[in-house]
C-alpha cells in the first residue's frame, strides 16, 4: 500500500477512504502461501511438486502489522534486504565462465554448486534423462518465504536445443547467477518462480564440444549405399572433413586464405577438391557420396505446425528430451512466459505459425509490445520468422517450433532469442548476411570469420581451424583430414556472450514483472441483521497480462479459471450463491470482478476470502464479523 494526501491506494489502485470513515469488521490480510490446486493432484510429473524448496538459512521475514484506511489490521510479510550473511552465503554460487563452453561434466558441477551456495533459493531435479544417459538438469529458483514454488506465476527458460548452440547454455547461466546473487534481481524471486533448463540437448552438445562434427541435435545413422558414416579415423578425437584431389573437384583453396575451400570458377587452375565429412562408406561402390546421418531437429518436434516433410522424427514429441519439455509445461500451468535460447543471425523471433492478420488482434499488439521492449533492451532485432531470411525468399516457416507450441498451444507468452553465430561475431549483421549473395558468403564472410579468430587466438578457445593431415583411406586411398569446423560459422566468440547475456538477462526480468498478480481489494463486511451479514469486494489482476495471458490461453488444456473462495468458520453459513465463485479469467492492468455473499455468523467468528490462480498467484483476507 502507498499513501497519498491522507489516503491509503491499496495495491488494485483502487482508493479507500480515510480512517475517519472507517466500516465496521476488521480484517487480517494474511501472506499468499498458497494452495496445492485440484488440478496438480496425480500430474504426471508431480515430483516436481513433492519435494519443496528448503527453508532459508540466516534470515527470517519480517512481519508488520498495520492499520489500513478501513479499520482493517493488515498484516504484511516482506522480505527484507540481503544480510550480511545472506550476502557471504550468496558469494558460493560460482560465477559463469564466458572464456569457453561448458561440458557436460562442467555444467552438472556447476549446478550442483549454485544450489549448494543458493541458501535455499534454487533446487536443482533431473528433467529427464537422455537416450545417451546424461541428465537434463532443471534448476528451480524461488523464495521459500513467498510460498511454495509452484504456487506462484512462472518463468521458463531453456538452451542449447540445437547441439552447436552451447552459448544459450551461457546465456541461461547468466540469468541463473543474476537471479541469485544480485540483490534487485533477487528480489524478483519473491513473485516469480523461474524454471531454467540450461541445457536441453546434453547428448547433442557433448558430441558437438568433442567432436567438432556437423550435427543439429542428435546423430542418427541410416546405412545406406555410399554414406559416409561419420568416424575419427585417424585418432585424434575428432571427427572433422576429409578431402582428396580430383581435377574435376568442385572446391578449391581460397587464393587469400589458403584454409577455406571454395567453389571453384572459371579460370581457376586448382589444385581442386573433393570433400565430405570424416568417416567410412557403406557399401561403397565409387558413386556419387551422400550422407548417413539423419539430422533430427528437436525444435521442429513440437506439436503447434508439425510437419512430417520437415522434421525427420516419426511423430511430435518423439525426442524424449522435448517430450520431457512439453510433459513439464503442460503440467505447470502457472508458467506464463518462456524464453527458449538458439544460435543464428542475432534476433528476437515471435510467434508467427499463422500470417499476422490471422493472429487474434490483441494477441498480436502484445507479443509486439514485448517483443519491442526486449529489442531496445538487448539490441537485438524483433522478427517474425517469415522474416528471418534474405528479402528474395518466400516467407520462411518453421513448423513445429518451440514459440509456436508456447503461444498458440498454451497461450504463453514467449520468444526465441537468436543470441549469434560465427558471423556476428566478425562484425557480419542481419541485414547484411540475410542479403548476401553466395560468393560473397563463401569467401569474404569466411575470410572475415577467420581474420577475427587470428585477431583474438590468444583469448579464442574455439576450434576453427584443423591443419590437413595426410591419412591412407581404405576406400578413398590417399585423402587429407582437417580443415574448417562447424564452429567457424556456427559458434560466438565465448567473451561476447557476457555482455549479449547481460542484455538478454535484463530483458527477461522485464519481461517475468508483467506476470498477472491476483489481489482482493475493498473487502467489507456490513451487518444486515441479526447475525446476518453481507461480504463484499473485488478480486483483481494488477498485472500486466491477462490470467490467461494469451487469447489462446482460454481453450488451452492448462487454462484454469480464477477461483475466489469464502471459508467459514464453525457455526457460520454462506446463504447466497456458491462458496467458490470461478471467473474464466480476468484482465490485467486493474481489471477485476465483484464478489458478493451473504453469511449467517456469530458475532466475532472470522471469515477468510481466498483468491488463486495458477499464473496469477494466490491472495487471501481474513474478515472479523463485528
Amino acid at each position: 500500500m502507498e499513501r497519498q494526501s491522507g489516503y491509503l491506494i491499496d495495491v488494485a489502485g483502487f482508493p479507500m477512504v480515510p480512517p475517519s470513515h472507517s466500516r465496521p469488521g476488521t480484517s487480517l490480510r494474511s501472506h499468499p502461501s498458497g494452495r496445492p490446486h485440484l488440478s496438480e493432484q496425480g500430474s504426471p510429473m508431480a515430483q516436481y511438486r513433492q519435494r519443496p524448496l528448503p527453508p532459508i538459512r540466516g534470515s527470517s521475514a519480517e512481519t508488520a502489522r498495520r492499520v489500513s484506511s478501513c479499520g482493517r489490521a493488515v498484516t504484511v510479510i516482506h522480505r527484507p534486504s540481503l544480510t550480511a550473511h545472506e550476502e557471504e552465503a550468496m558469494s558460493g554460487v560460482p560465477e559463469v565462465k564466458f572464456d569457453s563452453f561448458y561440458s557436460h561434466e562442467e555444467l552438472t558441477a556447476f549446478l550442483q554448486a549454485a544450489e549448494a551456495g543458493a541458501d535455499g533459493l534454487m533446487r536443482l531435479d533431473r528433467l529427464t534423462e537422455t537416450p545417451e544417459g546424461r541428465d537434463v538438469w532443471l534448476a528451480t529458483l524461488a523464495d521459500p518465504v513467498a510460498g511454495s514454488a509452484e504456487h506462484q506465476p512462472a518463468y521458463y527458460v531453456q538452451g542449447n536445443v540445437h547441439a552447436h548452440e552451447m552459448y544459450g547454455t551461457s546465456a541461461a547461466l547468466h540469468l541463473l547467477h543474476a537471479l541469485l546473487t544480485e540483490p534487485e534481481a533477487r528480489r524478483l524471486l519473491a513473485e516469480v518462480t523461474f524454471y531454467i533448463v540450461p541445457r536441453a540437448n546434453p547428448d547433442g552438445a557433448e558430441y558437438a564440444l568433442s567432436t567438432h562434427a556437423e550435427v543439429r541435435s542428435r546423430v542418427a545413422i541410416e546405412e545406406k549405399l555410399n554414406a559416409v558414416v561419420p568416424e575419427d579415423l585417424n585418432g585424434d578425437g575428432m571427427i572433422l572433413n576429409m578431402r582428396w584431389e580430383d581435377p574435376a573437384g568442385p572446391l578449391t583453396e581460397d587464393p587469400e586464405d589458403g584454409r577455406l575451400l571454395v567453389p571453384r570458377r572459371p579460370g581457376d587452375s586448382g589444385p581442386f577438391y573433393h570433400q565430405c565429412m570424416e568417416g567410412t562408406i557403406h557399401e561403397y561402390d565409387g558413386g556419387p557420396l551422400r550422407p548417413a546421418v539423419s539430422n533430427y531437429d528437436f525444435n521442429r518436434n513440437y506439436p503447434v505446425g508439425w510437419d512430417r516433410g520437415t522434421d525427420q522424427a516419426r511423430y511430435p514429441f518423439e525426442q524424449p528430451e522435448i517430450r520431457a519439455v512439453g510433459d513439464f509445461l503442460i503440467s505447470h500451468p502457472n508458467v506464463f512466459a518462456g524464453i527458449d535460447f538458439h544460435g543464428g543471425t542475432p534476433a528476437i523471433l515471435r510467434p508467427d505459425s499463422m500470417p499476422d492478420e490471422e493472429i487474434n488482434e490483441a494477441d498480436l499488439a502484445l507479443v509486439l509490445e514485448v517483443g519491442q521492449m526486449g529489442e531496445r533492451i538487448t539490441g537485438l532485432k524483433l522478427m517474425s520468422s517469415r522474416d528471418y531470411r534474405a528479402s528474395w525468399r518466400t516467407p520462411n516457416v518453421l513448423p513445429g517450433n518451440s514459440k509456436d507450441f508456447a503461444h498458440f498451444g498454451l497461450g504463453l507468452s514467449w520468444y526465441v532469442i537468436e543470441v549469434g553465430w560465427g558471423l556476428s561475431t566478425a562484425g557480419i549483421g542481419p541485414d547484411e548476411s540475410f542479403d548476401a549473395q553466395p560468393e560473397t558468403r563463401e569467401r569474404d564472410f569466411m575470410r572475415r570469420i577467420m581474420r577475427f579468430a587470428d585477431e583474438h587466438a590468444e583469448t579464442d578457445s574455439r576450434v576453427l581451424f584443423v591443419p590437413w593431415k595426410d591419412y591412407d583411406h581404405p576406400q578413398l586411398g590417399r585423402v587429407q583430414i582437417g580443415g574448417l569446423t562447424r564452429a567457424a560459422t556456427s559458434h560466438v566468440y565465448p567473451p561476447q556472450m557476457a555482455e549479449i547475456s547481460a542484455g538478454t538477462t535484463s530483458f527477461i526480468r522485464e519481461h517475468a514483472a508483467w506476470h498477472p498478480r491476483l489481489v482482493l481489494s475493498g473487502c467489507e463486511v456490513t451487518a444486515v441483521g441479526p447475525d446476518l451479514y453481507r461480504v463484499r469486494g473485488r478480486v483483481a489482476n494488477v498485472g500486466r497480462f491477462a490470467t490467461n495471458v494469451m487469447s489462446t490461453g482460454l481453450t488451452s488444456r492448462t487454462h484454469e479459471p480464477v477461483q475466489v473462495s469464502i471459508e467459514q468458520s464453525e457455526g457460520a453459513e454462506v446463504l447466497s450463491r456458491q462458496r467458490v465463485l470461478e471467473f474464466p479469467a480476468i484482465g490485467g492492468g486493474g481489471d477485476f470482478r465483484p464478489l458478493e455473499w451473504f453469511v449467517c455468523a456469530p458475532a466475532g467468528s472470522e471469515l477468510t476470502v481466498r483468491a488463486s490462480h495458477p499464473k496469477g498467484g494466490t491472495c487471501s483476507e481474513r474478515l472479523i464479523m463485528p
